[in-house]
């Protein structure tokens, strides 16, 4: 079930909604549903790597180089 970001042409709200199947929201603020889809950036992937160590001579930043 994706989620779409809206604008309310009748109030000019912007929000999110959840979109199940071919159901049509509608604004939370007005109840209206004179609606534009705007676009957005997907999220980035979520990585859980650790942190690399500076390389010898490396990135300047530690102690260590």
């Amino acid at each position: 079930m994706p989620i779409y970001d809206y604008r309310c042409q009748d109030c000019n709200n912007t929000f999110e909604a959840l979109v199940r199947g071919n159901h049509a929201p509608c604004c939370p603020e007005c109840g209206g549903n004179h609606l534009e889809k705007l676009l957005s950036v997907p999220a980035p992937p979520v990585t859980h790597s650790e942190p690399q160590p500076c390389q010898p001579g490396g990135c300047g930043a530690c102690r260590f180089n």
